[in-house]
């Protein structure tokens, strides 16, 4: 019979080796490889015009805009027709990171240096509950068996653009710059967008520009109307003029206005030439600025300046400048009134006692 030391002993080597084989299974699960979750994404096909022109290259491109001016996102690059385009929105907009204040998104195809597609503005609650219909909305889209979708973009179209005086003569052999028109809301008022090129304008005033029809923007200065102001016919001077998405566009401004030069004369009450006033003007325009200190008086207190019918206001100060609500600055500030403002531009020579 068994002794009691040997069943003790076949019990516990039963029980080690259990134990090895529990061990062995556990370390074995823990180091298989870890099954990696594919993150979503869809392959587009792009073509231009037909189904059987691919575009060769090119970038897909997230552009979104606010008050604090315009950023970008490279989404996809483009080979031989196909884009792959993740769809994780959560990660996107991680990396992306937009401005919590962003007014709207534009989806974006790049070609070469100077073709550009677009989308309409997306809001931002729709772009992110509906990533893949923001990018169909650049073209026509088509679901196909291979689980790819087709986007054919429009064919580009040459789009003619004059500049015209207002009694019809042409604005010859001016260069301007084009872009596609993106956004003006950031906090100067000035355009943000995708540039065209340079272009000059031929004996007729016109430019040729290969363009997607969609609005776009003409880096051009020129005189807006305002209507009645101190000169007479009051001006904004704008520095950029948006254009519709027609094919043909007539632009017919005040592209130059007339200045003349001004002579301002101040005087202390009892006559005498005040020197080192300084004479601050506000003018009318699209953007930052419209005010600015644009003259001093001299030893005979006098000051020359060119004014032309953008400028709205002007006012003289003594010292400073000073900080809004000092008291010293109201003792030490004269605005020129409506009637003076009036005599300056008509009569081109003022005198003030002060």
């Amino acid at each position: 019979m068994p002794s009691s030391a040997s069943g003790n002993t076949s019990a516990q080597l039963t029980t080690a080796t259990s134990s090895r084989v529990f061990l062995a299974l556990i370390i074995s699960v823990l180091t298989q490889p870890a099954v990696t979750q594919t993150a979503p994404q869809q392959r587009y096909v792009i073509l231009i015009g037909t189904e059987s022109d691919k575009l060769a290259s090119g970038t897909l491109w997230l552009y979104s805009y606010s008050w604090y001016g315009l950023q970008n996102y490279n989404l996809a690059t483009i080979q031989n027709g196909l884009a792959t385009v993740p769809l994780d929105t959560d990660r996107l907009k991680r990396e992306v990171d937009p401005h919590p204040n962003t007014d709207a998104y534009v989806l974006v195809i790049r070609i070469g240096e100077h073709l550009w597609y677009r989308t309409p503005d997306i809001s931002p609650d729709l772009f992110w509950t509906d990533l893949p219909g923001a990018i169909r909305s650049l073209g026509k889209a088509t679901a196909l068996p291979t689980r790819e979708t087709q986007l054919i973009l429009p064919s580009p179209t040459k789009r003619h653009i004059t500049l015209l005086y207002p009694d019809g003569r042409p604005k010859a052999n001016t260069d301007l710059t084009v872009s596609v028109y993106v956004s003006e809301q950031n906090h100067c008022g000035l355009h943000e967008g995708l540039p065209v090129g340079t272009f000059r304008t031929d004996k007729n005033g016109t430019i040729e520009v290969l363009a997607q029809l969609i609005p776009l923007y003409l880096g051009i200065a020129y005189y807006q109307n305002l209507g009645a102001g101190p000169a007479g016919v009051a001006y904004s001077a704008n520095v950029g003029m948006k254009i519709g998405s027609e094919e043909t566009v007539v632009a017919k401004e005040e592209w130059e206005v007339t200045s003349v030069t001004v002579e301002l004369k101040v005087l202390t009450p009892s006559g005498r030439p005040r020197r080192g006033v300084d004479i601050y003007g506000n003018w009318s325009t699209n953007t930052c600025g419209g005010h600015d200190r644009i003259a001093q008086t001299d030893s005979n207190g006098v000051a020359r300046i060119d004014l032309d019918p953008t400028f709205t206001a002007l006012a003289l100060m003594i010292g400073g400048p000073y900080s809004p609500g000092d008291p010293e600055g109201d003792k030490n500030t004269r605005d020129l009134t409506d009637a003076e403002l009036r005599e300056v531009f008509s009569k081109h020579r003022l005198t003030i006692r002060w």
